[in-house]
């Protein structure tokens, strides 16, 4: 794992996580993430992040969310740390499977699909900030 990752930060609203998606994924290209990780790694900022933004901060504006992300040979390893209420996605409950389609509900299933991507999630409470890090596989060989 390299020893400096790359970073960035962003407010809390929806076209600068849209930003910050763009300039990861730009940077794990460069470093020729193959594009199963690359999908891994969009997934886990559109739906961790898109939580805290959502959930996360009572509809505050311009609280900043840190994103960094090393790769290694085997692995791509994102960060997020951001400063809004206790919540550690690792102790969601999966999603009740629903028995048809007419019960089915939209929503709800995007820390399930994270985990299904995931090597491992690991969250920690520091303070008062929330950092979660999620590993994927670099490559799906």
């Amino acid at each position: 794992m390299s020893d400096a990752p790359f970073a960035l930060a962003f407010p809390n609203d929806a076209a600068s996580l849209a930003g910050a998606r763009r300039k990861v994924q730009e940077h794990l290209e460069a470093c020729g993430v193959d594009e199963t990780a690359l999908h891994a790694v969009d997934l886990v900022l559109e739906e961790l992040g898109g939580n805290v933004l959502r959930y996360g901060y009572d509809g505050a504006s311009g609280r900043p969310i840190h994103v960094e992300v090393w790769t290694a040979p085997g692995i791509v390893r994102v960060a997020l740390t951001d400063d809004a209420r206790p919540f550690d996605p690792t102790r969601h409950p999966e999603p009740a499977r629903a028995s048809s389609l007419r019960e089915a509900r939209i929503g709800g299933h995007g820390i399930s699909l994270v985990r299904k991507f995931a090597r491992s999630m690991r969250y920690r409470r520091d303070g008062e900030k929330n950092r979660i890090e999620v590993e994927v596989a670099r490559s799906a060989g």
